[in-house]
């Protein structure tokens, strides 16, 4: 009897709670999944999710009561509630509810959904700097970091360097670290590789322009076409294509005129000259002109 009353008193109200009925999170990576309600009616209730279909189910987190790697968070004026999962496992697929919980009442408020994984394909990796790139031209290591945004983990990283014959394999990490000294060429060109069960996506080619790799005043240049910067060690300035050169402290800057002198200011020199040589004519003539009378 009371089994019966609680399976009907589950059934949701009409457009009180509500969520998508199926979502698909990615293994490895986290899913949030979006619980909706009628903010003017059921704000300041405890929202819930659990495992299961019926007010039987097992409560896994509550708000402000996380549980590991889920949580739930209440955005109270927007009306909705959301459950975030983080490192999704085999194991977490299965049916859920989003619940809004009635003390004192036996029964809650629930809308079921369904929790898909699956496995995604890695997306090409991406490259950024972690260092400065300037501590280049002064001799110093640059790292540089590689990672898919997107792919079902875990994801496995490699760096290599081009080379003529065959790429030789340099790095199991996704940091890659450049120092000057190491270098043997003038030119290297280096690329990440990301892998997991799916597939494998290399990244874009990093270059390496080495300047020279004296041992007190070792300087490479490092591009990346993706970043839209390229340093150049000769002037210690930042380029890019898009904006002007911008010259950094330290760096000479050098006048956009020419170099030679302005044909103006000769002409005022040679006139200045020429008015000095009048006036000393004028001062001894008139000097010999007093003496004879």
């Amino acid at each position: 009897m009371w089994t019966l009353i609680l399976l009907i008193c589950s059934i949701p109200v009409s457009g009180a709670l509500w969520a998508e009925k199926d979502v698909t999170g990615i293994l490895g990576r986290a899913i949030t999944i979006s619980c909706h309600y009628e903010a003017r009616w059921y704000q300041s209730y405890v929202k819930y999710w659990c495992y299961g279909r019926t007010p039987l189910c097992n409560v896994i987190a509550k708000t402000n009561w996380p549980n590991g790697r889920i949580s739930v968070t209440d955005k109270k004026t927007q009306g909705i509630f959301l459950v975030t999962i983080k490192n999704l496992q085999w194991r977490d697929a299965g049916r859920y509810s989003c619940g809004i919980e009635f003390p004192g009442i036996h029964f809650d408020l629930l809308f079921n959904v369904k929790l898909h994984i699956s496995e995604e394909a890695v997306s090409v990796p991406g490259l950024r700097f972690l260092s400065q790139p300037n501590v280049s031209c002064s001799g110093g290591s640059v790292t540089i970091s590689c990672e898919s945004a997107q792919g079902s983990l875990p994801i496995q990283y490699t760096w290599s360097e081009k080379m003529p014959s065959q790429d030789s394999m340099i790095s199991y990490t996704n940091k890659l670290d450049l120092h000057c000294q190491s270098f043997t060429q003038q030119h290297h060109q280096y690329y990440c590789t990301a892998s997991n069960t799916q597939g494998t996506k290399p990244s874009e080619i990093v270059h390496v322009s080495v300047n020279n790799v004296r041992e007190k005043n070792c300087s490479y240049r490092i591009q990346i076409n993706s970043i839209g910067r390229e340093y150049t060690c000769d002037n210690f300035s930042t380029i890019s294509p898009t904006t002007s050169p911008k010259i950094s402290r330290g760096a000479t800057r050098t006048s956009s005129g020419p170099k030679s002198v302005s044909k103006s200011y000769v002409v005022w020199d040679v006139i200045r000259w020429v008015l000095f040589t009048l006036l000393v004519i004028c001062s001894v003539s008139v000097t010999m002109f007093t003496r004879k009378h």
